[in-house]
């Protein structure tokens, strides 16, 4: 996390990690140690020591790819004796084995992000070259819909603030529900964030407002309007890399603008300023935001799909199911309709688990599944 504060008059980053030296180097021959605030077409914006540097990777780095199994979720399906063909009951079905994520120092990146922590060399005149991607403390990614492969969102992010506006448009909390799963399972902190007060919030939002609340989550309501909510959302940010992301017409910009005013000036500035007028800058773009710490800036999301979530890990991303994943009849229950001792359907009988939520959960279960369906099923 990047702790330092800086001048907020300055469209600067906070400092990163100096070279070993100590020193900047003359002449642009030894190695610095940056931030990648940006991505265009086969170019990195990287930061450091307050200015900004347009780079390309390395060709060694390029030459990088991940293992072959690495658009498939890891999984085996194995039974009884060995591998499992044919209808089964629900007691002899296939089970997926578990499959631990990789610890967050594990990381090494295959492919540059926003976020990334990198070693670069400058050529001057504002270039350089991305010698080394630095392992990342945690990643935020989705499935591409489309190819079926990752699309990294965030790298070395602390927290995420889901943004999603009380009406026009209408909140969908099934997209909700997807987002803190995939918060959950990066292991991301959230912020859920209820814009466009001024528009008056409807009875069915307050109760899932509350219902988020109840579970943990911090949730604040905020107008770019009025300004009703923007000083509890700046105290959320502070010092930390944040991501605010959400579906598309929330009200995501007009917030940021009422948080960082003039940032679209400033950062049209620093792009005339490092030749990126050239190009195009895609994704998502990180803002240094006034007293330390950075703001992500994403475009409004229509699907999202989970990355490398394994069915068996799944309710571990909600948090209310986790109290009882120990405590089903059968280690391999599955928490089908009818499932025989299911502690997750019997909590949902009893009220202790929102119906709304569990059909979220039961969603994300079958897409998970499809996905890990061996290819000669499909």
């Amino acid at each position: 996390m990047i702790e330092r504060a800086h001048d907020p008059e300055r469209l600067e980053p906070a400092p990163q990690t100096p070279p070993a030296d100590g020193a900047r180097p003359a002449g642009g021959a030894a190695q610095l140690d940056g931030l990648v605030v940006a991505i265009a077409h086969g170019y990195s914006e990287v930061w450091s020591a307050g200015e900004t540097y347009l780079c390309v990777v390395r060709g060694k780095l390029l030459k990088r790819r991940p293992p072959p199994d690495a658009r498939r979720q890891p999984t085996a399906t194995y039974g009884r004796g060995g591998p499992v063909s044919g209808r089964t009951s629900p007691r002899e079905r296939p089970r997926q084995a578990p499959v631990e994520p990789e610890p967050a120092s594990d990381m090494t990146p295959t492919k540059v992000a926003a976020g990334d922590h990198v070693r670069f060399r400058p050529l001057g005149g504002g270039q350089g070259v991305i010698e080394e991607i630095l392992p990342r403390r945690t990643v935020l990614s989705r499935a591409r819909s489309e190819a079926g492969t990752e699309h990294v969102m965030v790298a070395n992010l602390d927290h995420a603030v889901l943004v999603f506006a009380v009406r026009d448009p209408q909140p969908h909390f099934g997209m909700l529900d997807r987002y803190l799963a995939l918060c959950e399972h990066a292991r991301v902190e959230v912020t859920i964030c209820l814009n466009k007060m001024d528009l008056g919030q409807p009875d069915e939002v307050t109760e899932a407002a509350a219902l988020y609340e109840r579970l943990g989550y911090t949730v604040i309501h905020t107008s770019a309007t009025t300004g009703a909510g923007l000083d509890a959302l700046r105290q959320r940010l502070a010092g930390r890399v944040s991501l605010l992301t959400g579906p598309s017409g929330v009200g995501k910009s007009s917030l940021i603008n009422a948080i960082l005013p003039g940032v679209e000036l400033r950062t049209s500035e620093i792009s005339e300023a490092t030749g990126k007028g050239r190009h195009t800058t895609t994704g998502v773009r990180l803002l240094p935001l006034p007293g330390g710490g950075w703001l992500a800036d994403s475009a409004g999301i229509r699907e999202l799909a989970l990355w490398n979530v394994p069915a068996d890990h799944l309710a571990r991303a909600f948090v209310e199911l986790r109290p009882y994943l120990d405590q089903c009849e059968y280690e391999d229950c599955e928490h089908g309709e009818g499932e025989e001792g299911c502690a997750l359907r019997r909590a949902l009988a009893e009220g202790a688990i929102a119906p709304e939520r569990f059909a979220s959960f039961e969603r994300l279960l079958a897409e998970a599944r499809e996905r890990e369906r061996p290819a000669w099923e499909q």
